[in-house]
């Protein structure tokens, strides 16, 4: 089923897929160096602070920790210069490229472009059967069709959606551990201290890094989304794979050449896939 439109917009979903996933691979990784360069920059000026704020008000500081910070202030004000520069480097790059909307803009690009191109395989189909067959023939051009798409749109989407969901599922309970440790630690720190020693500068230095940690992990929960792209996925797999239990009808009705009934099924995949993109994709915006 092969034609020169058909061949063209293969080629033209290839460069659109291949576009997109550029985009989001410099977004996520420009996302990731902004949420670290900027904690790094904020826990640095809170070290140098607190060094500081020994000369004011002795009372509130642990020694140990500010002696510390002067013993390695240069090294800590070096830190603070490079991450203060990438933090800002990396922000002017992200709104200046627009990664985010490239890869949104060119990921509908490929999607609608997967749709022409199993509407023209349909289109073509059709015009080989023009007219509902009188006997069952199960390798009539419009039985191959459906057959294309079951197998290269419906169970390859479905196989996407299990393999992302457990991909995102790990990164999301890998940042929601990440965050019950930060916040158990967060309420120690000042039990810590009573033991004083070395849990007194524990104590102080968690009570300075903690909170930066954790809003670290806030903003890349908010960045990456992996919770709303899980719930999103794991609908969308849900719903392909009851649709796909119905496929014996639609094949019947295939096989005698009845081109809406495999339209109609095509359509009814094609709207799982377009709500689950609108789900995530909402969620980020609001």
């Amino acid at each position: 089923m092969q034609t020169v439109k058909i061949a063209g917009l293969f080629k033209m979903r290839s460069e659109a897929s291949r576009l997109a996933a550029g985009a989001q691979s410099w977004f996520k990784r420009l996302s990731a160096a902004a949420v670290i360069s900027t904690a790094v920059a904020t826990l640095t000026s809170g070290l140098l602070l607190y060094g500081a704020g020994s000369e004011a008000s002795a009372a509130t500081v642990v020694e140990g920790l500010v002696r510390w910070v002067k013993d390695n202030n240069p090294y800590i004000l070096w830190i603070q210069i490079v991450t203060l520069f990438v933090s800002a480097l990396v922000a002017s790059v992200l709104a200046s490229q627009n990664y985010a909307e490239r890869w949104h803009e060119q990921r509908n690009r490929a999607e609608l472009l997967r749709r022409q191109i199993f509407d023209e395989v349909l289109t073509f189909a059709k015009a080989k059967v023009p007219n509902l067959l009188g006997a069952a023939d199960p390798g009539n051009p419009i039985a191959q069709a459906l057959e294309f798409f079951r197998r290269y749109e419906h169970e390859l989407q479905i196989t996407f959606y299990r393999t992302a969901s457990t991909r995102h599922a790990r990164v999301a309970t890998r940042l929601s551990w990440l965050t019950a440790v930060l916040a158990g630690l967060a309420a120690i720190t000042g039990a810590l201290s009573g033991f004083g020693g070395s849990a007194l500068v524990a104590s102080a230095f968690l009570g300075i890094s903690v909170p930066i940690l954790l809003s670290a992990a806030q903003s890349w929960r908010a960045s990456s989304r992996d919770s709303d792209k899980l719930t999103a996925y794991e609908k969308a797999k849900q719903a392909l794979e009851s649709n796909l239990l119905d496929i014996d009808s639609v094949r019947a009705r295939a096989a005698m050449g009845d081109a809406a009934a495999v339209g109609a099924y095509v359509n009814s995949v094609h709207l799982i896939m377009t709500t689950e993109t609108d789900v995530w994709r909402t969620a980020s915006t609001s």
